[in-house]
């Protein structure tokens, strides 16, 4: 790895850690959002929390959505394992991410991948009426 890279590499980890550590989220946990690259965001998720970026890709956004297990009083160590998922989000389409308590959230990417929109839904389960 390059030295470049590495800074890099470490910039990021280090922008992740700050918006998991210090909760960047606005106001509301779950208000609509919008994300610049490499603009890390956070979200609580009940037992889980989300810290999400993205970078421009061909004809898209390329978006990381990193899991880990929220902090708990219970816990005297904090969960150190990370589930990190990648997806690219082509221009004006979407990819949903369902959380543990009902919601999902739907990550937009906007035209030539200046910026991301962030939407929070409540997610409903539909099952066949027996009859």
């Amino acid at each position: 790895m390059t030295t470049g890279k590495r800074i890099v590499a470490a910039a990021l980890g280090g922008a992740l850690w700050l918006a998991a550590s210090s909760g960047l989220v606005a106001g509301d946990a779950w208000s609509p959002q919008t994300m610049r690259p490499l603009m890390a965001t956070s979200f609580d998720a009940g037992s889980k929390h989300l810290v999400s970026y993205f970078v421009g890709a061909d004809n898209g956004c390329r978006l990381t959505v990193m899991v880990i297990d929220s902090a708990s009083a219970e816990l005297e160590t904090p969960a150190t394992e990370a589930t990190r998922l990648v997806v690219t989000v082509a221009d004006g389409k979407a990819a949903h991410f369902d959380t543990p308590v009902g919601k999902s959230l739907r990550f937009t990417c906007v035209s030539g991948a200046r910026a991301m929109n962030v939407e929070h839904m409540n997610r409903l389960a539909a099952y066949p009426i027996a009859e």
